[in-house]
C-alpha cells in the first residue's frame, strides 16, 4: 500500500493556521483537489474542472477523447490514481470542487468561477511552492507505507485474546543473534524486464535434467522428456492467418497461451520455469499460480526435489483450515495423528513456541489465530499506560476524539525460528514461489521481515522475472470474487459477524462509560449497528415462521432492489417478459396507443408509480422527506412506509400492537397497489413479502452505512481485534491498479437455510456481499503495476484450454491469444475418436424422459433413484441380462481405462446415488463416492453391519481412483471440471466413458454470475474489437457527459443480470451465447479428464434437459430449446471456410475445439 498523504506534511504547516472551521472540508481535502487539478491541466489542459474525476476511475476516457497520447501522461494518471482513488467518483468529485470554492482565494492554488470553467493557477503566499510538489507527486514514484515492528526482547510481556490477558517470558538464551532476513524490494529482477526467449531444445535438455534428479530421489516419476516430447507449439502468424510450428517460445509483456485439454499446459509451465531459475546466466525468478493450496503444496515439493529453492505464499488467516485439509486428506484407516506424513504439513504447522512460556493462567493452548506474532507488550509499558490512565480525567478521553495513547506492540522474537513461519521465510530466497490467487491478493508480507506495507502479489511483481497464471480463467473468476467477497452475516456459532461486532461494540463502550458517543461519528456507527442487528432479529423471526416466505427468497441471492423487482413482477406478470426496469426488451413505447391497448399502457402507468414508490422508500427507508411539490403524490406514500417500517422493527409483537400493525400494514400495501388482483388473490403471503421487503430495505441501508463508515470508528472502538471480515474486501492496495464496478458499489444478502431442529423449525445463515472493482482487470494488469516505480514489470504468461470462450461471460479472457499447445496429431486423431450419445431414460409407460435440471428439489432424489435404477439394474426377469452400466463397462475397448464417471448435481446427490448402487448387488463394494475436501469422515471407508464398504475419496485425491479398485466414481459435474488428472501409469486417461446425469447450468442465486456478467461487459466495451466504450464517450461529447452515461448503461445492465430469469427459454439470444459457452466449457473441461494421454471419450449425455423437446418425443430440437444443439450451433462457423470468421480465429478454435466439434455432430 502506498502512504497517500505524508507528503501533505510540509504544506500543512504554513496552510493548518490560517484554516477556518467554516471551509467544509479539511486542509489535507484541499491539497487533493489540488493535486487532482493540476492532473487535469497536465494531461486534459482543455476539460472544464468537473471533468478531472474521470482520469481517476481506471476507464480510458481520456485516451478516447486523444487528451492523453504518451507513456509519460499514462504514468501520470497511473500515480494521480494512488493517491485520488476515493475521489473517483462524479458526487464526490463535485462536492469536493464546491467546498474548495468556498476556501479563501488566498489559500487556494487554483481558481475557476463554477465547474464547467477551466482551472486557472494561482500563486498563494503560503505553501507557495505546493506546484512544485505536485509536480514531482505525478514524476515521481509513490512511496510505500511503512509500519515499523520493533522485536520484543527478553523478559515479561504481556498480549491479549480477545478480552483475557495472557502473559510470557522469554529467555534471553532463546534469542536468535543470526542476522534477521529481509526481502530486497529494490532489487530489479535478474531479466531487468527483457524479453525471455527458450528454444525447444532448451527446454529439452531442462527436461533430461529433471528427469535424471528424480530417478535419484524417492518420490513419483514424472517422466518429463516424455512429456514434453507429445506437445507442439504454434505461435499466431498474422501474416498466413493461422497458428504455425515454432521451435522457440518468446514471452514479452503478456502472452496468453491456450492449448486443447491435455495438451500439456503444466509440462510447458514446470519445465519452462526449471530451466530459466537454473539457467546459469541469469537465475530467474518465478511466481506460478496454481487453483488451490493442495496444489501449491504439490508444486513446491516437486520443485523442491528438484532441487531447486522453491516456497510457497500461504495466507496465515486460512490456516487452521488448511491444517485440517492436510489431515483430512493425509488420513487412512491406520492412521493416527502421529503417524501421517505429509510434505505441506513443514508450512502448514499449529506449533507456538511463545505458548510454552506462558505464565500459570494459561490452561489451554492457545488456539491457532490467538498467537501473539506481533501483538506483543512490554510488561513495564503496560504498566506506564495503566497509571497514565488512572491520573486521566474521564470526560477528557474522547473530547478530543482520539483514543488514548497505547503502550507500543512488538513482534515475537521466536518468529525467525517459529516453525509456523518457516514458509515465509523461506520465501526471501527462493527463485520459486508458489500461489494461490487469494494468498497473493490478500497476504501481507509479514512485518517481522520488512516494515514496507506491502501484498506479496506486488512483491511478486516487483522481483518476479515471469508470472506464470495456472488455469487463467479459472482466476480470472477468482479475482471477480475476490473483488466481490461475501461474509456470514449471522449464523449459528462463532462465524456469525454480526454477533461478534455486535458483543464487542457494547464491551467498547462500556469500558469507558459510553463517553465514546460524544462522537458524531461513533454515535451514528452505534445507531446503524444497533439498527442492523434489530433489522436482522426481526427477518430470522419471520423467516423462522414463514416456510413460504422462506422459499420466496430462496432465490437466495437478493437485495432491497431485487426485492422491490420481484414484487413488481408478481403484482404485474403480465408485463413481466415485455418490461424489464432497467430496460426494456422491446421498441414499444407504451405511451404511443398505436403500439398497445390502453389497457396495457394503464397497466404500465400504475406500475411505475408502485415502482417510484419503492425506489423512493429505498433510498430513505427510516427518512421521511419534503413534497418535491403541491401535485406530489408518491412522497407521502413514501413516507407512511418510512413510519410503518419504524413500527415494523420497534413495536412490541403483542397479539393487540401486532394486529393494529397488521391492519395498518394492510391499508398501505392497498395503498401502494389499490385494487390489484393479484394482490388480493393471495393477500396475505403478498402481505409477508411486503413486510420482509420494508424489514429487508431498512437492514440494506444501515449495513450499507455502518460499513462505510466503519474505517472512521475502527480506532476508537478497537474495532481491529475482532473479526476480518473487513480485510476480506478486496484491499485498498488495489483500487489504484482496477477500475471501479462500472454500476458503483454494490451490496446484496444471501440466505443459506439449515436443517430443521425437532420442532420442524428451519433457521440459517444470511451473509453479504460487496462490489468494489473489476476484479478480472488485475490478471491483465500483473505486468504493469511496478510501473509507477519507474520499473520493469514482470512477464506475464496466462494458461488454460478454454481461456478463449467466445462470448462467455465466465472464461473468455480479452488477451489475444499468442501460442497454442497442440498434442502430436496422433494424438488429436485418437481423441476425433470420441463419442458423443444421447441416451434419455424412460419410466414404464412414461414418454417424457428422466430429468434432474429444472426439477423441484423435493423430487429429484426420485427422479435421480430412477436413473440410477434404468442405468445399473439389470432386467432380473430375464436371465443373463446385464444392466446398462456393464454393458457400457464392455463397450470400453481398453481393459486399464474400464471405470465410468457418473456426474450429477452436488456432494449429497453423489452421496445419495452411492448408497443406491451400494446396495445393489452387482455394484456392491465397487463403487467410489468423491466428498469435499472438508467432509468430516471418521475414516475413509464407511461401513455399516449390513453395508458393502463403499470408498469415499475427498476431492484432493480423486487422482488416486485408479487405485482403488472401483468401476464407478460418483462426483459432483463441478467439481471434477479441471485441476486434477485421473491417469493409469504411463499417463491416460484412467476413466473410458462419462454419464452425464444433470445438465450444467448456472445457480440462478448466484451472485458471482451477476458479477461476472458485468465486469465483461465492462471490458468487452473497452477492450473488445469494437471498441465501444470510444464510441460511446465521443458521442457524449466530453469526459464528464461520457462518465456519467457510461455508469447510467452499466446501472441498466447490472440491475438486468441482477432480475433475469436464467432459464434457458427465457433469455435473449446474446445472453443464451454466452451461457452456451459458459457450459461449453464446463462439459469440455470435464471431458479433458477422459482424453488425456490422447485417447478417446465415450459420453453419454443422460437429462433429459439437454434435449428437451426429443426426451419428451415431440420432435426435434433446435438451438433454442437443446444445449447441446446450441454448442453446435456456436462452434459451427469456425469450421465453416465460407464464413466472415477470420482465418487466424478459425485456425486457434480448430486447435481448441475441434474433437468436441465433431462429436457433436456426428452425435447420434
Amino acid at each position: 500500500m502506498r502512504n497517500r498523504s505524508s507528503w501533505h506534511e510540509g504544506l500543512l504547516g504554513e496552510v493548518r493556521p490560517r484554516w477556518q472551521q467554516g471551509y467544509g472540508m479539511q486542509p489535507g481535502d484541499l491539497l487533493d483537489v489540488e493535486l487532482g487539478l493540476h492532473l487535469l491541466t497536465q494531461v486534459m489542459p482543455t476539460r472544464p474542472v468537473a471533468d478531472a474525476w474521470t482520469l481517476l476511475s481506471g476507464y480510458p476516457y481520456e485516451e478516447a477523447f486523444g487528451d492523453v497520447r504518451t507513456p509519460q501522461a499514462q504514468l501520470m494518471v497511473r500515480r494521480a490514481r494512488h493517491y485520488l482513488w476515493d475521489r473517483s467518483r462524479r458526487y464526490t468529485w463535485h462536492n469536493s470542487l464546491t467546498a474548495y470554492l468556498g476556501v479563501d482565494e488566498n489559500l487556494r492554488g487554483f481558481a475557476f468561477d463554477d465547474l464547467d470553467d477551466l482551472p486557472r493557477r494561482l500563486q498563494p503566499s503560503w505553501a507557495a511552492d505546493r506546484h512544485t510538489v505536485y509536480a514531482g507527486l505525478l514524476t515521481q514514484p509513490p512511496p510505500l507505507e511503512e509500519r515499523a515492528l520493533p522485536i520484543a526482547g527478553a523478559g515479561d510481556h504481556i498480549f491479549y485474546v480477545r478480552d483475557q490477558r495472557h502473559s510470557a517470558n522469554i529467555p534471553a538464551d532463546l534469542l536468535s543473534e543470526q542476522p534477521r532476513p529481509r526481502h530486497d524490494i529494490d532489487a530489479l529482477p535478474a531479466g531487468n524486464g527483457e524479453p525471455i526467449t527458450v528454444t525447444w531444445e532448451q527446454l529439452e535438455s531442462a527436461a533430461s535434467a529433471m528427469d535424471g534428479l528424480e530417478a535419484g530421489t524417492p518420490g513419483k516419476i514424472n517422466s518429463w522428456a516424455k512429456r514434453l516430447n507429445r506437445v507442439a507449439l504454434l505461435v499466431r502468424d498474422e501474416i498466413l492467418g493461422e497458428f504455425t510450428t515454432s521451435r522457440t517460445l518468446t514471452v514479452d509483456r503478456l502472452m496468453h497461451m491456450v492449448g486443447m485439454v491435455g495438451a500439456g499446459k503444466s509440462t510447458i509451465r514446470d519445465i519452462l520455469a526449471y530451466h530459466l531459475v537454473t539457467d546459469q546466466d541469469r537465475k530467474r525468478r518465478i511466481t506460478i499460480v496454481v487453483g488451490d493450496v493442495a496444489e501449491v503444496l504439490t508444486v513446491t515439493e516437486q520443485f523442491r526435489r528438484l532441487r531447486v529453492p522453491a516456497a510457497p505464499v500461504l495466507g496465515q488467516s486460512t490456516l487452521e483450515r488448511n491444517i485440517q485439509r492436510l489431515h483430512r486428506r493425509s488420513e487412512t484407516p491406520a492412521d493416527t495423528m502421529l503417524t501421517q506424513h505429509h510434505a505441506g504439513f513443514a508450512y502448514l504447522s499449529s506449533a507456538c513456541p511463545l505458548d510454552a512460556l506462558r505464565g500459570f493462567e494459561a490452561r489451554r493452548a492457545l488456539r491457532i489465530n490467538d498467537a501473539p506474532c506481533s501483538g506483543l507488550h512490554s510488561a513495564d509499558d503496560i504498566e506506564k499506560a495503566e497509571s497514565a490512565r488512572e491520573t486521566e480525567p474521564d470526560s477528557t478521553v474522547f473530547r478530543r476524539r482520539r483514543p488514548p495513547a497505547k503502550p507500543k506492540r512488538h513482534g515475537c522474537p521466536l518468529w525467525f525460528t517459529c516453525p509456523r513461519h518457516g514458509g515465509s521465510r523461506d520465501l526471501v530466497d527462493a527463485q520459486i514461489w508458489v500461489a494461490t490467487p487469494a494468498s497473493l491478493v490478500h497476504t501481507r508480507v509479514p512485518d517481522h521481515l520488512n516494515a514496507e506495507n506491502l501484498r506479496y502479489l506486488e512483491l511478486a511483481c516487483r522481483r518476479s522475472d515471469l508470472v506464470i497464471v495456472d488455469e487463467a480463467d479459472r482466476v480470472q473468476m477468482q479475482l471477480d470474487t475476490a473483488f466481490a467477497p461475501a461474509a456470514t452475516l449471522v449464523a449459528r456459532g462463532a462465524e456469525s459477524w454480526l454477533d461478534e461486532v455486535g458483543k464487542h461494540k457494547l464491551t467498547e463502550l462500556a469500558r469507558q462509560g459510553r463517553l465514546q458517543l460524544s462522537s458524531h461519528d461513533i454515535d451514528d456507527w452505534n445507531n446503524a449497528i444497533n439498527t442492523v442487528i434489530t433489522a436482522t432479529d426481526r427477518i430470522y423471526s419471520m423467516l423462522i415462521n414463514d416456510e413460504p416466505l422462506r422459499r420466496w427468497i430462496t432465490q437466495d441471492y437478493f437485495s432491497a432492489q431485487t426485492l422491490h423487482q420481484w414484487l413488481l413482477n408478481e403484482w404485474f406478470p403480465s408485463l413481466r417478459r415485455t418490461r424489464d426496469i432497467s430496460e426494456p426488451e422491446t421498441s414499444v413505447d407504451p405511451g404511443t396507443p398505436d403500439a398497445q391497448s390502453e389497457d396495457l399502457a394503464q397497466l404500465w402507468a400504475e406500475m411505475s408509480r408502485v415502482s417510484a414508490i419503492l425506489d423512493g422508500f429505498r433510498d430513505n427507508p427510516l427518512t421521511p422527506v419534503r413534497l418535491a411539490g403541491p401535485d406530489d403524490a408518491t412522497t407521502p406514500v413514501v413516507n407512511r412506509l418510512v413510519g410503518m417500517a419504524t413500527e415494523l422493527l420497534h413495536a412490541q409483537r403483542t397479539v393487540f400492537v401486532r394486529e393494529y400493525s397488521r391492519e395498518r400494514l394492510k391499508g398501505l400495501l392497498r395503498e401502494v397497489v389499490p385494487g390489484n388482483k393479484q394482490v388480493l388473490g393471495d393477500f396475505d403471503a403478498n402481505l409477508h413479502r411486503f413486510e420482509f421487503t420494508l424489514v429487508l430495505a431498512v437492514l440494506h441501508n444501515r449495513l450499507s452505512f455502518m460499513t462505510t463508515v466503519w474505517p472512521r470508528v475502527e480506532a476508537a472502538l478497537n474495532l481491529e481485534s475482532t473479526s476480518n471480515v473487513l480485510s476480506r474486501r478486496p484491499p485498498k492496495d488495489y483500487m489504484p491498479v482496477v477500475p471501479e464496478s462500472p454500476m458503483g458499489n454494490v451490496l446484496g444478502f444471501q440466505f443459506q437455510a439449515g436443517d430443521p431442529n425437532p420442532d420442524g423449525d428451519r433457521s440459517g445463515e444470511l451473509r453479504f456481499f460487496r462490489c468494489n472493482g473489476v476484479g478480472r482487470e488485475l490478471l491483465l494488469e500483473l505486468g504493469n503495476i511496478p510501473a509507477v516505480d519507474n520499473r520493469p514489470g514482470p512477464h506475464v504468461l496466462l494458461m488454460s484450454a478454454t481461456s478463449w470462450a467466445g462470448t462467455s461471460s465466465r472464461y473468455h479472457l480479452h488477451a489475444q491469444v499468442d501460442a497454442i499447445l497442440r498434442p502430436h496429431d496422433s494424438e488429436i486423431d485418437a481423441i476425433k475418436g470420441s463419442t458423443f450419445h444421447r441416451q434419455f431414460l424412460y419410466p414404464n409407460g412414461v414418454t417424457t424422459a428422466l430429468r434432474l435440471s429444472g426439477v423441484d428439489p423435493d423430487k429429484r432424489p426420485q427422479q435421480l433413484e430412477q436413473m440410477l435404477h434404468a442405468l445399473a439394474v439389470p432386467d432380473r426377469s430375464l436371465t443373463g441380462s446385464t444392466s446398462l452400466l456393464h454393458q457400457e463397462l464392455e463397450e470400453i475397448e481398453d481393459p486399464q481405462r474400464r471405470r465410468i464417471l457418473l456426474l450429477v448435481g452436488s456432494y449429497a446427490e453423489a452421496d445419495r446415488a452411492g448408497a443406491y448402487l451400494n446396495n445393489q448387488p452387482e455394484w456392491a463394494g465397487n463403487v467410489t463416492v468423491l466428498v469435499s475436501d472438508d467432509a468430516d469422515l471418521d475414516q475413509s471407508w464407511n461401513t455399516l453391519p449390513t453395508d458393502k464398504p463403499r470408498l469415499h475419496l475427498r476431492r484432493g485425491d480423486v487422482t488416486a481412483f485408479p487405485d482403488t479398485g472401483g468401476q464407478l466414481l460418483i462426483a459432483p459435474l463441478l467439481s471434477v471440471e479441471r485441476g486434477h488428472n485421473i491417469v493409469v501409469p504411463g499417463g491416460k486417461a484412467a476413466i473410458g466413458s462419462v454419464y452425464f446425469l444433470a445438465r450444467p447450468h448456472h445457480r440462478p442465486d448466484d451472485i458471482t454470475l451477476a458479477t461476472q456478467a458485468i465486469n465483461d461487459w465492462a471490458v468487452r466495451q473497452v477492450r473488445g474489437p469494437g471498441r465501444e466504450f470510444h464510441q460511446l464517450a465521443l458521442a457524449a461529447g466530453s469526459p464528464g457527459a461520457a462518465g456519467t452515461r457510461f455508469r447510467a448503461a452499466a446501472a441498466k445492465k447490472w440491475h438486468r443480470f441482477l432480475t433475469r430469469r436464467l432459464s434457458w427459454t427465457s433469455l435473449p439470444q446474446d445472453e443464451k451465447s454466452a451461457f452456451t459457452w459458459d457450459q461449453l466449457v464446463v462439459i469440455w473441461q470435464v471431458i479433458g479428464r477422459l482424453v488425456r494421454g490422447g485417447v478417446p471419450a465415450r459420453v453419454h449425455f443422460v437429462d433429459g434437459a439437454f434435449s428437451p423437446r426429443e426426451a419428451g418425443l415431440k420432435g426435434d430440437d433446435t438451438p433454442a430449446t437443446s444445449l447441446l444443439i446450441s454448442m453446435r450451433q456456436e462452434l459451427e462457423p469456425y469450421f465453416d471456410p465460407a464464413s466472415a470468421i477470420s482465418p487466424i480465429d478459425r485456425s486457434l478454435v480448430r486447435a481448441l475445439y475441434e474433437p468436441l466439434y465433431q462429436a457433436l455432430r456426428d452425435m447420434n
